[in-house]
């Protein structure tokens, strides 16, 4: 009876944060991100290494979403996000590499309160890719057209404003393989923003 009783109490105590009951609603919200690509190696690779690429600045990407709040730690999340274009030089800088990506997600995140203002928790989620590869050189430009659909997964913080809005800031990590390259294009993104529950 007493091993029982421990183990319920044990139990009951374990999974109480899961089980906290906040009414349901609506969210929306907006993020810019600092997305950091491989397009370096990724270019190099499709290449087969033939000519080298300089690794790729940092661009500013951005996303807008709309989402459902299950209770206060989950949350599902449907948006558009759009990468910050990689540019990478090649040939010394004579011609160049670009790549631009965009495409629809959904997104689950589970979110823990360290504090009554303060959460954080991870991201799970299913990006589509429409991406577009470009190269420049002296002798003119050529392109192709690509898409993907891949899994995603990150960190996550939130500090709430008041009862509905809240700062966000997340790290999230991005890998899409493309036809006849076996180097996977990556983005490796930090990313602040707003949100809204209603």
């Amino acid at each position: 009876m007493k091993k029982s009783l421990l183990l319920a109490t044990t139990a009951a105590l374990a999974f109480s944060p899961l089980t906290v009951q906040a009414d349901p609603g609506f969210l929306i919200g907006a993020s810019i991100a600092r997305d950091q690509s491989n397009a370096d190696d990724f270019f190099e690779d499709a290449v087969n290494n033939v000519v080298d690429a300089d690794s790729p600045d940092a661009e500013m990407g951005g996303d807008v979403y709309v989402g459902l709040a299950a209770n206060d730690i989950f949350t599902f999340r449907f948006g558009y996000r759009k990468f910050g274009d990689a540019e990478a030089d090649v040939l010394g800088g004579i011609g160049k590499f670009e790549v631009e990506a965009d495409g629809f997600y959904v997104a689950a995140d589970a979110m823990f309160p360290l504090t009554p203002s303060f959460y954080v928790g991870g991201t799970l989620g299913i990006q589509n890719a429409d991406i577009t590869f470009r190269v420049r050189g002296p002798g003119g430009s050529d392109s192709m057209d690509d898409d993907a659909r891949d899994f995603f997964y990150g960190l996550r913080a939130a500090w709430l404003l008041s009862e509905q809005a809240g700062v966000t800031a997340s790290y999230s990590r991005y890998a899409f393989e493309a036809d006849d390259v076996s180097e996977d294009l990556e983005y490796d993104s930090l990313a602040v923003g707003l949100e809204y529950r209603f």
